[in-house]
């Protein structure tokens, strides 16, 4: 039985987080801006470097600021809520592109322009329902991206392989939303960004929803080094060898809504659905999200090995060992237990996770 590591991810500023989600009002009247900023003043010009900042829906005036002298875009926050205040500012919510060390009025300008940096961020390892969230945030209809999704499959957008739905052939990027796009045009590009990828790795048409499905159970299973990736490809490919189940938990979560901490519970693991891989032997019908690059490369050169289990050992590291018996697994599992003692003994809320 393997063991899932989990994984927590830290957003920052330069990760893709919303596309444009509708107009947010600012006001400084509420707060007051620290004296050191206020002291600091204001830089000059169109600034230096790009960085993509993200705005918050419900943020407020000084948290925009606070966040933008952080990132040391603007130089201190009052020139910025001064400027702000003197338009009467509308601020998009969503990402921005912008440009370290400008002067507040650019800054200012590029945040309430409703022409620039409209995006859609789709991050690696997204599955559908997410995605529609995140097309849905943007200010896309949700009929129409329904519509563009729903009981569609990859051939319907020019990719023909068989699959079941578009689960997995979403390319995970940021796309930009240009004026008047709609949702079928912006599914269009996110499959023909995913054929371009299978045409450059080369994976035969026959063999891409077994590549692509692979993949996305890697993608959440071993999302870190690149080597662990090709490891556990090759852990879930001996297996299906020996005609022996996969045992992944990220299936059985994908089913019940894609928990972030994968974990599941007898009864789900019991569940007669194609995509439990508990119940089921082989690989499900299809992917369970849109994985990296790195996780289909992974699947389709996986590692040489005769491993049938894995578990990190050290989720804090994201240390893993694979095991080609049963008893060896043990051994693994209980360096794990090992770790999850003290890790408990010294966190007692942590949760750490279970056996998969």
């Amino acid at each position: 039985m393997m063991r899932r590591r989990r994984t927590v991810t830290i957003l920052t500023a330069c990760v893709l987080v919303l596309g444009v989600v509708g107009a947010v009002a600012f006001s400084t009247a509420t707060g007051v801006v620290s004296e050191i900023f206020a002291e600091k003043g204001d830089y000059e010009g169109e600034g230096t470097d790009e960085i993509v900042i993200t705005v918050m829906p419900g943020s407020s005036a000084r948290e925009v600021a606070n966040h933008l002298v952080e990132q040391d875009v603007i130089m201190s926050s009052k020139p910025f809520l001064d400027e702000i205040e003197k338009r009467d500012a509308v601020i998009q919510a969503g990402d921005f592109t912008m440009r370290k060390q400008m002067s507040s009025a650019a800054a200012v300008e590029a945040l309430i322009d409703p022409l620039v940096n409209q995006r859609l961020a789709i991050p690696e390892g997204f599955s559908i329902k997410q995605i529609k969230g995140r097309m849905l945030d943007s200010g896309m209809d949700e009929s129409s991206i329904n519509e563009a999704i729903d009981d569609k499959k990859p051939a319907d957008y020019g990719l023909d392989i068989e699959a079941p739905n578009l689960e997995g052939y979403l390319y995970p990027a940021t796309y930009e939303i240009k004026p008047k796009m709609t949702a079928e045009q912006m599914v269009q590009e996110m499959v023909d960004k995913t054929k371009a990828e299978i045409d450059e790795i080369g994976i035969p048409a026959e063999k891409v929803n077994e590549v692509f499905t692979l993949a996305s159970i890697v993608q959440v299973e071993a999302p870190g080094n690149p080597e662990d990736r090709a490891k556990v490809a090759r852990v879930f490919l001996n297996r299906i060898d020996k005609d022996q189940a996969l045992q992944s938990d990220a299936t059985v979560s994908y089913i019940h809504g894609a928990r972030s901490d994968l974990t599941t519970t007898q009864e789900e693991r019991e569940s007669d659905n194609p995509y439990n891989t508990y119940k089921h032997t082989g690989l499900p019908p299809g992917p369970i999200n849109s994985p990296s690059a790195e996780a289909v490369e992974a699947a389709q050169n996986p590692a040489d090995g005769n491993w049938l289990f894995f578990v990190a050992v050290n989720p804090d590291t994201g240390e893993t060992k694979y095991a080609e018996t049963y008893a060896d697994h043990q051994k693994n599992v209980e360096e794990y237990r090992v770790w999850l003692r003290e890790h408990r003994k010294n966190n007692p809320s942590d949760d750490a996770g279970g056996e998969g």
